[in-house]
């Protein structure tokens, strides 16, 4: 097992990892941290062409799904950004949805060092 530096407890829900570490002889963490790195690229440029183009319905559906992402390896910090953008798409605020993006792109930025440390 891979040593977890300090900011992974920041960034990531360790039983999350040991869970995902104890399904089997395979290492599902580090497969679903790779999909987490290849996807979350291509949603985030989703996400910010339909902040352009103001498509709230696409801006949540797209904020939903990266939230489920988020939670399914654990990226504590982006869940709750994910939730803002999927509310206040939801309610219209897209100026709202966009402000947050940008977090949500530090956060995944800040996601994507701490998961690299630990699937090297």
């Amino acid at each position: 097992m891979t040593q977890m530096s300090s900011a992974v407890p920041s960034l990531l829900d360790v039983s999350v990892i040991e869970a995902m570490r104890s399904l089997g002889e395979a290492d599902v963490f580090a497969e679903l941290a790779h999909m987490f790195l290849e996807d979350v690229p291509p949603d985030l440029s989703a996400l910010g062409a339909a902040i352009a183009s103001g498509s709230a319905a696409s801006v949540a559906q797209i904020a939903h799904s990266l939230r489920g992402n988020a939670l399914g390896i654990g990226a504590l910090r982006m869940v709750p950004v994910c939730a803002a953008i999927e509310y206040a798409a939801r309610t219209g605020s897209l100026e709202d949805a966009a402000a947050s993006a940008g977090r949500l792109e530090l956060e995944f930025e800040a996601t994507r060092e701490a998961l690299q440390v630990l699937i090297q």
